[in-house]
């Protein structure tokens, strides 16, 4: 954000279900406004490609002539432990949390909490 401007808020959080579509990503130019709204689950396997597609729109309002959007691009991954690997490290490790190429992460989702629980390790 450059000096001059100001940041007017954001809103994250628990979210309203729709009867509208998912993905509600819009432009409104004239007010220098952006919109993205509806991103389920699914936003965070996406998050890479929305929020490339939201710089390129803060491009098309904040610069006179913007870039094109990129095309394609190459994104590294973290493979993951098959499932039954991590549900024994969840149990082994006793406190909610699983060990994934070295870093700890706790196990928050209460569907995944739920059926991992209910499996014996």
């Amino acid at each position: 954000m450059q000096p001059d401007q100001q940041h007017v808020g954001d809103y994250v959080g628990i979210r309203p279900g729709t009867d509208h579509r998912d993905y509600q990503i819009r432009l409104y130019p004239k007010q220098h406004w952006i919109v993205a709204a509806g991103i389920r689950s699914t936003g965070l396997t996406a998050s890479l490609g929305i929020g490339r597609h939201v710089v390129h729109l803060i491009g098309i309002i904040m610069l006179p002539t913007p870039e094109p959007p990129l095309e394609s691009s190459s994104v590294q991954t973290t493979p993951l432990p098959p499932v039954k690997e991590l549900v024994k490290d969840y149990h082994a490790r006793g406190n909610g949390t699983v060990m994934i190429q070295g870093n700890v992460y706790r196990v928050t989702h209460p569907i995944t909490k739920l059926g991992w629980d209910a499996q014996s390790s």
